[in-house]
């Protein structure tokens, strides 16, 4: 069954994740920022070929999302995954944390080139990021609420003289294409990110959102009823 071969795929996407996590932390730290940044590009290139595996899934299934938790699926999903503004959050809490954790070094001109490290341009770069985001996320929440509640859906005559039924086939296309347009928003929020970051700094992002993401998954299958995996 589809629903099958899509929870496999979860599992080993997951499973990817949990042994980049560990190599981002393992090497954060490395005096060699391109075997960081090579770490760095397999995460983002993981993510973008998760989704391009989930653009051929019958849409409903990602969006119900079977494999998830209800915990997972109740707090942490947005359009079957989480919100792209999530990460700048990150950003900013990451950031935020470490800056104060080291500001008498900072006040002394001591450099840690960790997120707690920004610079004005690059803070600069991340508010513009944070409102692009904000204002296609809201774009494509409002564009799902159309397509739930049926603005824009055909009805097709049906066999019997004076009825009708809804265009299911159109719906579903409809969904997908939001689906496919929450993903690549998602995709591309990450890639931005990174490219304003150092190597290190986008390391600690991205071990801070696999963190995000195996807590929810682990809290899910500990309090909820959801597959392990």
């Amino acid at each position: 069954m589809e629903v099958d071969a899509a929870t496999r795929r979860f599992h080993l996407w997951f499973r990817g994740l949990r042994s980049l996590r560990r190599d981002l932390v393992s090497a954060r730290w490395s005096d060699d920022p391109a075997q960081i940044a090579a770490l760095v590009g397999r995460f983002v290139a993981h993510l973008e070929s998760y989704c391009a595996a989930r653009a051929e899934l019958d849409p409903v299934w990602t969006l119900s999302a079977p494999w998830a938790t209800p915990a997972e699926r109740g707090a942490a999903y947005w359009l079957a995954g989480w919100r792209p503004t999530t990460l700048v959050h990150l950003l900013y809490t990451e950031s935020g944390r470490r800056f104060e954790a080291q500001l008498p070094d900072l006040l002394l001109g001591v450099r840690s080139g960790n997120l707690g490290d920004l610079s004005p341009a690059q803070l600069a770069r991340v508010d513009e990021l944070q409102r692009r985001t904000v204002a296609e996320e809201d774009a494509l929440s409002r564009e799902m609420a159309q397509v739930q509640e049926g603005h824009g859906v055909e009805v097709v005559a049906a066999e019997e003289a004076g009825g009708g039924e809804l265009d299911v086939s159109g719906l579903v296309r409809r969904v997908r294409e939001v689906l496919d347009r929450a993903d690549a928003l998602r995709l591309r929020t990450m890639k931005t990110a990174v490219e304003i970051l150092q190597p290190a700094q986008a390391a600690e992002l991205l071990v801070a959102a696999a963190d995000m993401e195996i807590g929810f998954r682990e809290f899910g299958l500990k309090h909820g009823s959801g597959r392990d995996g």
